[in-house]
């Protein structure tokens, strides 16, 4: 009797989205964005079970500064089915990572690989795709996309171009975001929406990679060694010296033998705020103009005699904007501390800067500037205590696993002993001040590598 092979699910959870910001940012990426009642990155791991059919068999490929916020969204996921990227490397590096960590477990695996982001409105259909695609890879040993049945000429998308239009589809070419006209004659010829989504057989996918990237294929080897021994200084030097490049960029249009299976389920990327809203709105709670989204710990707003309006306060900023002009946003631009101690030392760090401007037997005196998206290490200290006081921006402080978003004005006192880390979701400027034990720091984890 012939042995099952196993399929493993693979979901990208690093991407930013930053198209979505406030709502989406730093220490709160798009994939922890709840729409109609939960998450995207809870979404999409019902969607993966549906093609793995086991839990020990879906796994989540994300920033490690984002592991224990993916982990409360995912209750049924254990660390070990997170695998942690020191930073942001694009897709490319992030998918071969992944299979290398998949097929030193599951050598004959077949594997899925699908973003955490994305929405599928008819979920029956995607899986019965999904299925397809399994048989195809399986039986052709290879790589098979799925590929969105298209409803207009949409000049954002990629769009994948067969050989022909009926049976099994093999991939002609890719075209990404092409003019609107173009884009017509794309559909018109059968083109499919291109859903950054693939099944393969895992040493297919590796044998392909090896060939036409073999630099990202070997940085990626190392980082998957790295992972699977807790190196955490190897995976951050095989993440830095990783090309940055997408997976589509440098695997896929230079694959050969690929095979697409035309997916009709409604799917959305939902890529901006236009495209988000468009989804919310097919809710149960149908949402009128002006639309708006308020976080907890928001400022309120008030909106009066405005109509086709998008509001979104969150702690790290606020959005007002057009439904059309919403499709521009882009996050703002860092501006560096707001307040620097005259005759401060600088001390810098690889998620900012200290300014040092006190030092003595009795108490030491800084303040620290955290860059949006950075965070400083999870760690103690035996001795030291300090009182912080919050000046510029917003982030979020953990302490013993309790996250509290913090902005200007709040005041925190960190005793020795407690397990703390401290994330900025906007640059951030926290004036310190300590007991002058300044080298007692214990880091139990930190995503540059140091011990």
């Amino acid at each position: 009797m012939q042995k099952t092979r196993p399929t493993v699910a693979v979901i990208m959870a690093g991407g930013p989205g930053e198209r979505l910001w406030p709502l989406s940012r730093p220490g709160r990426p798009k994939p922890l964005v709840e729409v109609q009642g939960e998450t995207l990155v809870g979404r999409a791991y019902r969607r993966a079970l549906r093609i793995a059919g086991e839990p020990d068999h879906v796994f989540v490929i994300g920033l490690e500064a984002d592991r224990s916020r993916m982990l409360q969204a995912l209750p049924e996921l254990t660390q070990e089915q997170f695998y942690g990227e020191p930073q942001r490397r694009d897709t490319a590096m992030a998918v071969l990572t992944a299979a290398h960590l998949v097929a030193h477990t599951y050598p004959d695996a077949v594997i899925a690989v699908l973003p955490a982001d994305h929405v599928m409105r008819d979920e029956d259909a995607f899986a019965e795709a999904a299925k397809e695609a399994v048989r195809l890879a399986t039986e052709h040993a290879g790589i098979c996309l799925l590929g969105a049945m298209p409803t207009g000429p949409r000049p954002e998308f990629g769009y994948i171009v067969t050989e022909d239009g009926h049976g099994e589809r093999r991939v002609e070419r890719f075209v990404e975001k092409p003019d609107p006209a173009h884009a017509a004659r794309l559909i018109s010829e059968g083109a499919l929406w291109n859903m950054g989504l693939f099944i393969a057989d895992v040493q297919s996918l590796l044998g392909t990679a090896e060939i036409v990237a073999a630099d990202l294929w070997q940085a990626a080897k190392a980082a998957a060694a790295a992972v699977a021994s807790g190196n955490h200084a190897e995976l951050a030097s095989a993440y830095s010296s990783a090309p940055k490049q997408p997976f589509d960029r440098a695997v896929l249009e230079r694959a050969k033998g690929l095979h697409v299976v035309p997916c009709d389920a409604g799917w959305s990327d939902l890529g901006n705020w236009p495209e988000f809203v468009r989804f919310h709105r097919e809710g149960p709670e149908r949402a009128q103009a002006p639309l708006e989204w308020r976080e907890p710990g928001a400022p309120p707003v008030q909106v009066l005699g405005a109509d086709d309006l998008i509001v979104c306060t969150t702690p790290a900023g606020t959005l007002v904007a057009s439904l059309e002009a919403s499709a521009t946003v882009r996050p703002p631009r860092p501006e560096g501390p707001s307040f620097v101690p005259e005759g401060a030392r600088v001390v810098q760090k690889p998620w900012g800067a200290e300014y040092i401007w006190a030092e003595t037997d009795r108490y030491a005196g800084k303040l620290l500037y955290v860059k949006a998206g950075q965070s400083l290490s999870l760690q103690y200290h035996e001795k030291k205590m300090e009182s912080m006081w919050v000046l510029q921006g917003s982030g979020v402080l953990e302490i013993d696993g309790v996250p509290k978003v913090i902005s200007p004005g709040n005041t925190i006192t960190i005793t020795p002993g407690t397990l703390h880390r401290l994330e900025a979701y906007l640059d951030l400027s926290v004036l310190e001040v300590s007991t002058p034990e300044l080298d007692d720091v214990i880091r139990v984890s930190d995503q540059y590598g140091r011990s």
